[in-house]
């Protein structure tokens, strides 16, 4: 790849998934471009077609049923069919009809789940970009097939920081550990890792529950808690 001027702007990148936890919007709040990884190997068990709110019962997942191969890359997959819509619907509208803000964002999230076809990747994507309107995240946000980017793992994250000429990059302090330190030194780009770090927010459900999705926050406190806590600056562990 050859020589690139790059600015001193920061970027994160993160898989596809399925109505991501605060932590995930923050990081992406938090960068100046955010790379989506819609072209990545498809993990299964993780959360790109899945994730939980909380109910009367407990702790629910809400997952998409995709066939295919493991092989399959997220943008891939494709939903083996859609009554996981109408049923993720019910539940949503179950487990939250009785919080405080579920008027408020019910019906526009009942809609992208219901009227979004295609891969998973579609109907993560259609999701994300209802969050990151409301949330008011503005950078820059680009998907990874887009990107001339055919690398993979610690070189794949070199790369797309070369391809859109960021000098440093944002990680959740879980990659800490498998990042080679090097490989970024070598290209003159900074390491910046940050904690996931959660405020706690009432939550009406007897079984108090962490690590949800993003509905459960949104549908139970001041929108303006949640975008402060996005957009605050976090802090941060360097390794340049």
């Amino acid at each position: 790849m050859e020589s690139l001027t790059l600015s001193n702007t920061v970027l994160a990148m993160h898989q596809s998934q399925y109505l991501p936890w605060a932590p995930y919007f923050r990081k992406m709040a938090l960068a100046d471009t955010f790379v989506l990884m819609d072209n990545v190997q498809y993990q299964k068990n993780g959360v790109q077609n899945r994730n939980q709110i909380n109910s009367n019962n407990g702790p629910l997942w809400l997952t998409v049923p995709v066939s295919g191969s493991l092989k399959d890359t997220i943008e891939q997959k494709q939903p083996i069919d859609s009554k996981w819509k109408k049923k993720h619907i019910q539940s949503i509208r179950s487990s939250y009809g009785k919080a405080p803000f579920f008027k408020r964002y019910f019906d526009d999230i009942a809609q992208r789940i219901n009227d979004t076809e295609g891969s998973l990747h579609n109907i993560n994507f259609a999701l994300i970009n209802y969050f990151r309107s409301i949330f008011l995240i503005k950078n820059k946000l680009v998907l990874l097939s887009e990107l001339n980017v055919s690398s993979k793992k610690n070189q794949l994250v070199v790369d797309t920081c070369l391809q859109t000429q960021c000098a440093i990059y944002l990680s959740g302090v879980g990659a800490k550990a498998y990042l080679a330190h090097d490989d970024f030194q070598a290209n003159n780009l900074t390491l910046r890792f940050l904690n996931n770090e959660l405020n706690t927010y009432h939550q009406m459900h007897r079984e108090k529950a962490s690590g949800l999705s993003i509905l459960d926050w949104l549908m139970q406190d001041e929108i303006e808690s949640i975008i402060d806590y996005l957009h605050k600056p976090g802090e941060y562990h360097y390794e340049s």
